[in-house]
């Protein structure tokens, strides 16, 4: 077997161990969302998985407005700022472990 084959099969072997190890894990992330029952227009953060006990620090901006707030481990917060009326938004957060996500979710 010369060079470039061996290190092809130590590389394809490494990536397979790591997909193999890595699919039964599901990534834990925040996540947007509106409250059409509650007047006026809002935008909450929430832990989309109830094993997620991390708290978030985010910021949100859309075709309606735009807002930062943070939500209580594990919990449900409201981003305060200034919505006009409902619409996409995107943003950014900063877990407490110090993990990063852009969310994207709908003001309403």
């Amino acid at each position: 077997m010369n060079t470039f084959a061996l290190r092809t099969a130590i590389t394809s072997a490494a990536i397979a161990t790591a997909f193999a190890l890595g699919s039964g894990f599901a990534a834990a992330a925040p996540a947007f969302h509106g409250d059409p029952n509650t007047p006026g227009t809002q935008l909450h953060v929430h832990n989309d998985s109830p094993n997620d006990m991390n708290s978030y620090q985010c910021g949100a901006i859309g075709v309606g407005g735009a807002g930062v707030g943070s939500n209580s481990p594990g919990g449900s917060g409201q981003l305060n700022g200034v919505f006009f009326g409902s619409g996409p938004v995107q943003g950014g957060c900063v877990g407490n472990d110090g993990s990063v996500h852009f969310p994207s979710g709908r003001a309403e």
